[in-house]
């Protein structure tokens, strides 16, 4: 199906009425105690303990290390796997010389920026803070389809929002405003609230605004960003399926862990925000999360039903990645957050 033939088809379920959100009584209760963490810890043991490509400085692995040190922050337990493997990187970008700014390998600049949490030395961050600089020069001459796809917002937004933020440089925060309304409107609709593509294209976007959001200060760009989180989560709340994944298709294809993981972080993280209503979203924030630890977890702490990136196959229960494991880590720390007892 096409994106246009999507967007067309949710609204008319919109406008027809007929995606009901479940009752808010019919939603799961918050996890007594703070079963949340240690669910995140199954996570991430088992990941750490299996995955055969952990070395690779790619931005899978770099999403698994943003949410490895969202449950470190969370939890006070660490695995002592993301500063070795930000050290064997020398804190460097993935080159590419035909792309220098392709935001795949940004992100592995949000997982240095993590790490400079905990080891605030410049040569942790000097080659992000390079980077961004040569493509804020060159978005300030005119270079605006960088983020050709809505997964940038993910993979590249929030490494402009945080350093522009830390350093004070208006110079990051107007190129990734820049570069953000270029992508927008090529690739957003404003009359379904849809991102062009699947559900992870959906959920990477949401997230990417989610983390922008927690960043800035209030101020018009914070603002902007947040309404169109807003835009989204008001029709991606009304796509959860009643089991409470997101579709890999949204309408169709199966369900999906890293879509649902993404979706369910930004909806979590924009109710901590301030910026999604709480007893609008929360009872959807508790489906997808006790979907993802009730089916998507297995015993062994494996994540399944993960479409691989690019992908149109339906996932299965054994399909994992490092990325989807770090969009549940992250979900988690907000999830943790809107729960009692955490």
């Amino acid at each position: 199906m096409s994106f246009r033939r999507t967007a067309l088809a949710v609204v008319g379920l919109l406008v027809s009425g007929l995606a009901v959100a479940p009752a808010a009584s019919a939603q799961p209760a918050p996890t007594a105690g703070c079963g949340v963490t240690d669910l995140m810890i199954k996570a991430s043991t088992y990941w750490v303990a299996t995955d055969t490509d952990q070395a690779a400085n790619n931005w899978s692995n770099a999403l698994f290390h943003v949410g490895n040190l969202a449950q470190v922050r969370t939890t006070g337990i660490s695995n002592h796997k993301t500063w070795p493997w930000t050290e064997a990187n020398q804190w460097l970008l993935p080159a590419d010389p035909a792309k220098p700014f392709a935001p795949d390998a940004q992100a592995s600049g949000e997982a240095y920026l993590d790490v400079w949490y905990f080891h605030q030395e410049n040569r942790v961050l000097d080659p992000l803070r390079a980077n961004l600089a040569a493509e804020a020069e060159s978005v300030a001459k005119g270079g605006t389809r960088y983020w050709t796809t809505p997964d940038a917002l993910n993979l590249s937004l929030p490494s402009f929002t945080r350093i522009g933020v830390m350093d004070s440089n208006q110079a990051l925060l107007d190129a990734s405003r820049t570069l953000f309304r270029d992508a927008k409107r090529r690739l957003f609709s404003d009359l379904t609230g849809l991102w062009l593509g699947n559900a992870q294209a959906n959920g990477f976007a949401a997230s990417g605004l989610a983390k922008a959001v927690l960043a800035l200060p209030d101020g018009p760009l914070r603002a902007e960003y947040a309404r169109t989180l807003k835009r989204s989560a008001e029709t991606l709340r009304w796509l959860q399926r009643p089991d409470g994944f997101w579709n890999a298709e949204l309408l169709f294809g199966g369900k999906e862990t890293s879509s649902t993981a993404l979706i369910t972080y930004a909806l979590a993280a924009g109710i901590n925000a301030g910026v999604l209503d709480k007893a609008a979203y929360l009872p959807i924030v508790r489906k997808g999360w006790d979907a993802l630890t009730k089916s998507a977890l297995q015993d062994s702490g494996r994540l399944g039903y993960v479409q691989p990136r690019g992908s149109h196959r339906p996932a299965n229960a054994d399909d994992s990645a490092a990325f989807a494991v770090g969009a549940y880590l992250t979900a988690g720390q907000q999830v943790a957050a809107l729960t009692p007892g955490c």
